[in-house]
């Protein structure tokens, strides 16, 4: 019986911890809570994001890419200002932008156009 009760405990414990996964700070519903951007870029080679995220924490990404004329950044949830870093390789020189995010709106994108500052 002792043996039965410690594995109901532990499969219990289990379900637990995997629920606290599911519900943590997750990705936002499609527009509600935030929002994912695509940034439009000419003079960076690379960008760099920095705002509040869907659970209003400060969160940063990595610097990346910006070979297209648009650059999405699916899987990452905004909202408010945005502070948007740019770099070019060949001059060495970083460039700053801002979005502003809405929190909610219809869609779940929202285009941050820095074409002519970054």
């Amino acid at each position: 019986m002792l043996r039965f009760k410690s594995i109901t405990l532990a499969a219990a414990g289990l379900g637990l911890a995997a629920a606290g996964l599911l519900t943590g700070a997750g990705t936002a519903a499609a527009g509600g809570n935030g929002q994912q951007v695509t940034v439009s870029t000419r003079w960076s080679d690379q960008i760099r994001i920095c705002g509040r995220n869907q659970a209003d924490e400060q969160s940063c990404t990595g610097w990346i890419a910006t070979p297209n004329a648009w650059t999405p950044l699916p899987g990452w949830w905004w909202k408010g200002e945005l502070v948007i870093q740019g770099y070019q390789q060949e001059n060495g020189e970083y460039r700053v932008g801002y979005c502003d995010v809405p929190p909610s709106q219809s869609d779940d994108w929202t285009k941050c156009n820095l074409y002519g500052t970054l």
